[in-house]
């Protein structure tokens, strides 16, 4: 799973939006999102436990976790464009009244193909264009048999 916790969403600056409007502790929900993260390293766990009872297989784990980690902290490598980049917000986002209502929603600057290229979050939760591009850019690697640095591969 991707840091959620750094999402609009589950961050604990969160907001009510068109996914969520109804009231809550913000911190605990990011808190709480933090712990279901944990399932990553049991998931890897368990599939080193079960690799000897799969002789001549090949497992790839690709860490979308740690991928999506360096993109919020070192964004320069990853997006472009030529205004700031910026990793917190979103360019579609729509603030919901609590217990639900008329979204009010902004997309910034209605240039969603510049925009695309800086932000790394399209709305609230999902990652922007540019972040899906590179997401499958790794991904395409691993499949291919070739080095990624976010691919561990168990045999």
């Amino acid at each position: 799973m991707i840091p959620l916790e750094l999402t609009p969403l589950y961050s604990p600056d969160s907001y009510p939006n068109r996914f969520w409007a109804v009231e809550r502790n913000r911190t605990n929900w990011s808190v709480l999102i933090r712990e279901i993260l944990s399932g990553n390293v049991l998931t890897k766990l368990m599939l080193e436990a079960v690799m000897p009872s799969l002789p001549d297989s090949h497992i790839a784990i690709f860490d979308s976790h740690s991928l999506i980690q360096d993109m919020y902290n070192h964004p320069a490598l990853y997006l472009n464009g030529t205004a700031p980049l910026n990793v917190t917000g979103c360019w579609n986002s729509c603030i919901a009244p609590f217990g639900g209502g008329n979204l009010t929603c902004t997309v910034q600057n209605g240039l969603v193909t510049v925009t695309y290229e800086k932000i790394n979050r399209t709305d609230e939760l999902h990652p922007s264009e540019q972040a899906d591009r590179i997401i499958a850019r790794e991904i395409a690697l691993m499949l291919e048999g070739k080095t990624s640095k976010w691919t561990t591969w168990l045999n």
